[in-house]
């Protein structure tokens, strides 16, 4: 262990954290329990929108923080919730008998959000970490109720954000960008000199940099990967500054408070492996933000982070929002595990607390939020049904008396359930691997003809430069007018002639390629691809498909299209990750088993010409 022993746990009147008959519990006083957390427990906020409504319910206690946290503690305990969790009001957390946790920000100390990892190799670094601690650890130090401190939530391990947004950011690309002297700019270069053994030929053929020497890094502010070594790497890299943030500011609050567990830093669902591993170096529990639209709880994902770390985990943020609901929530910003009743959000919370308590390594979990969002946005647009409570502070009892039910037999699905403590399985968390497809062990039954009358056919294009495709019904058949413009193109999207799940996708279990028949008017460049069940841009925090679906967005390479008719013929074993659309982090399998769209992409640069499209056929 990194971290020095702590107090025997039946001895300790201040929480640790402990295994009990191979299932892990948080201990205080030798009791052991689980962290029953709701986030934002707050009295009111204010909207985005200039001039909108505070929403506050203080005024109905007259004014009284206290009478208004006394009737909220009320509320929670009989819920049986245990936690007041993170972003909540502090009379909470200093005045009430709940228990709570604390989140720690640890930068940003620039100009920017997305600089809180960089420059964690600099003496001003660990300075800021430890006036940090002594600021915002140092006085809570002796309080018993406190289980203990995240270190951030959701880091930029990335590189701009806590998952994956764009396939040329990385916290290495992030690091060039440093000034030559700067002290990690100087880890950086030594770091991929090392790792090519000093051969800048062979560093050169993987990344694209204009520096003519390893030396010549240092005076570059430009360096992306155009290789899988050089993806590999740049997530190696990743690990180096998780090392380094981890150790600096665990020991920052260790120096302040030697009594309270280090929670992890809530991870936006995982982050790379050697991320991973280096806060299960330094970290009491490992935090993870947990959002899953259709209710399932990841034990997948989820028991390779324990398994590889070594550490129970908490589940620091899951919820459900309903389109039916009271405070006039619209759903449009935010995670999107949008259902459409409140009975529905009660019956995913209740899939998925019992399958999260069954696991021997959870500590419990943490839902977001107590009440709801503004109708008109909070402070980043959210805008989302995630409350226990209306913004009136009226409960949402459907989603309430699930809550109330699991909770109150938290201990027992926990103690009784016969789940063992998963193997290590990194291959669960690889970041970049090589694609497979599921296939039934059988061909497909027949054919499907993917656009025929009951397809639905729809279109995108680059519209400021411009890009468009016009699709004019003939006599003869569907005729394509594609205007590719100067910009990055256009293209069509094909929804599947029958739905098999209520999303609108359908199963082609069994196949193995896809064919499609063009008759072009003259040469012309075309991509095929296809889109998972739950797909969505890359910056979405989840992605919810149906079967074993994830959201994963994948194309073919480029093909050379000809005048005339022509077949040309997709296998599904050679699609690779789409790099700017669909889940970047998903189980990198083609998930025959719901698929949502194919698509026919057209790069831009190409002028004007027209396609007869005859049919997608999937074999």
């Amino acid at each position: 262990r990194v971290m020095p022993e702590k107090p025997a746990a039946a001895l300790s009147p201040f929480v640790t954290v402990d295994s009990r008959n191979g299932r892990w519990w948080f201990i205080r006083n030798g009791e052991p329990f689980l962290d029953l957390g709701v986030n934002v427990v707050l009295p009111g906020y204010d909207a985005r929108v200039p001039d909108a409504p505070r929403y506050d319910v203080l005024p109905r206690y007259g004014g009284d923080v206290a009478a208004w946290a006394n009737s909220v503690v009320e509320r929670l305990r009989a819920w049986h919730f245990t936690t007041v969790a993170a972003w909540s009001h502090d009379y909470l957390y200093t005045n009430s008998p709940m228990y709570h946790t604390r989140v720690v920000s640890f930068g940003p100390w620039g100009e920017k959000g997305e600089m809180r990892l960089v420059d964690v190799f600099s003496p001003e670094y660990a300075a800021e970490a430890d006036a940090t601690a002594s600021r915002e650890v140092a006085p809570h130090a002796q309080n018993p109720h406190l289980i203990g401190y995240f270190l951030g939530n959701e880091l930029p391990w990335y590189g701009l954000w806590g998952w994956p947004t764009d396939p040329d950011i990385s916290l290495l690309t992030r690091y060039c960008q440093l000034p030559e002297g700067a002290e990690g700019k100087l880890r950086l270069a030594g770091f991929l000199r090392d790792a090519y053994t000093n051969d800048f030929a062979a560093f050169s053929r993987q990344w694209d940099s204009k520096a003519e020497s390893f030396d010549d890094l240092l005076r570059q502010r430009r360096l992306r990967p155009r290789s899988p070594v050089a993806k590999k790497l740049a997530a190696e890299w990743a690990g180096i500054v998780a090392e380094q943030y981890f150790k600096v500011c665990a020991e920052a609050v260790r120096r302040y408070d030697p009594n309270h567990l280090i929670l992890g830093c809530r991870f936006a669902g995982r982050a790379q492996v050697p991320v991973l591993a280096a806060c299960g170096k330094y970290a009491d529990v490992v935090s993870v933000n947990h959002y899953r639209k259709t209710g399932i709880f990841d034990t997948a994902e989820v028991g390779a982070i324990a398994a590889l770390t070594q550490r129970p985990v908490m589940i620091t943020e899951f919820s459900f929002r309903a389109m039916e609901n009271s405070s006039g929530c619209t759903n449009t910003h935010g995670a999107d595990v949008t259902v459409q009743t409140q009975q529905d959000r009660a019956d995913a919370f209740r899939r998925y607390a019992t399958a999260a308590l069954e696991q021997p390594y959870l500590v419990g979990y943490d839902w977001f939020q107590y009440a709801d969002q503004s109708p008109m946005g909070r402070f980043d647009g959210e805008d989302s049904n995630y409350g226990l409570v209306d913004i009136h502070d009226q409960p949402y009892t459907a989603l309430l008396a699930a809550v109330s039910e699991i909770n109150g037999r938290a201990r027992e699905i926990h103690a009784d359930s016969t789940i063992t403590m998963p193997a290590c399985d990194p291959g669960a968390l690889v970041d970049y691997r090589e694609i497979t497809v599921r296939s039934s062990g059988a061909g497909l039954a027949e054919p499907l003809v993917w656009t025929d009358a009951r397809s639905t056919i729809t279109t995108y294009g680059d519209q400021g430069n411009p890009g468009s495709v016009e699709i004019v019904e003939t006599e003869s058949g569907r005729v394509l007018h594609v205007h590719t413009g100067s910009g990055w193109g256009c293209g069509i999207t094909a929804r599947p002639p029958r739905a098999d799940y209520p999303d609108g996708s359908a199963s082609i279990m069994g196949a193995s390629r896809v064919v499609v028949r063009l008759r072009g008017s003259r040469a012309f460049r075309f991509n095929f691809g296809l889109n998972e069940s739950g797909h969505g841009a890359v910056n979405a925090q989840t992605f919810g498909g149906y079967g074993h679906a994830d959201g994963e967005a994948y194309v073919h390479a480029v093909e050379d299209g000809q005048e005339g008719w022509r077949e040309y013929s997709f296998d599904l074993s050679e699609l690779d990750l789409h790099a700017y659309y669909g889940n970047q982090r998903g189980n990198s399998t083609v998930d025959t088993d719901a698929i949502a769209e194919f698509g026919l992409y057209f790069p831009g640069g190409q002028g004007d010409f027209d396609l007869a499209l005859d049919f997608i056929r999937v074999e």
